[in-house]
């Protein structure tokens, strides 16, 4: 797992955080759902891409359309998809993009592995925006590493790390940092974006 620190300057940063903003006005947030008990997770998704991760109370997976507003998932922006080619060292392209949005002070995200892709070879690559967060990450749920994720931050899961069990224990609150507010629309201030970029392929079946 490599982790690129302060690998986005903060005027980038904000235009990625308004390439968000463009995009949840016509896809909204939105509780997924813990598959069998049918209970919220603590923060919300949208996505952008051909495919769109997806949890409700049958599974976890990828879907064509928002599961609201029954659009297809909008392009990936641009100024995404340039950190992609820089960091993943991947020629092929990514083609799901999804935006988790954690509020302060409650949100949260169990450990878990990123394996509903079906095919492991290509990395995940995933960009904090806003508040600081805690993540832990480890090969096994035992043992953990422990890290802070500032706003700006890369981090890429490929090779041996690519099923590694990672989550987020907690949210920091920096006001320093903090650039969602009036001027950004439908990013709750003091909130974290998590982008995490996946190259998805279907069942041939």
């Amino acid at each position: 797992m490599k982790f690129f620190h302060n690998a986005i300057e903060r005027d980038d940063q904000i235009k990625i955080a308004l390439s968000i903003s463009r995009i949840i006005k016509l896809y909204p947030f939105y509780n997924p759902r813990i598959p069998g008990f049918n209970r919220p997770f603590k923060m919300k998704i949208t996505n952008a891409g051909s495919w769109g991760w997806n949890s409700d109370k049958n599974g976890y997976g990828y879907i064509r359309k928002h599961p609201i507003t029954k659009l297809s998932w909008p392009k990936i922006p641009d100024t995404l998809i340039s950190l992609w080619r820089k960091y993943s060292g991947e020629k092929i392209l990514p083609n799901s993009c999804l935006f988790n949005l954690y509020n302060f002070p409650d949100s949260k995200l169990g450990l878990h592995q990123d394996k509903d892709e079906n095919n492991f070879s290509f990395p995940v690559l995933s960009i904090s925006i806003g508040n600081s967060a805690i993540f832990k990450y480890g090969k096994t749920k035992k043992n953990l590493n422990e890290i802070v994720l500032d706003s700006g931050t890369i981090v890429l899961m490929g090779g041996a790390s690519r099923l590694y069990y990672h989550g987020i224990s907690k949210l920091i609150r920096n006001d320093k940092k903090d650039f969602f507010g009036s001027h950004i629309d439908c990013l709750p201030e003091n909130s974290r974006i998590c982008i995490t970029m996946r190259k998805y392929e279907p069942n041939s079946d």
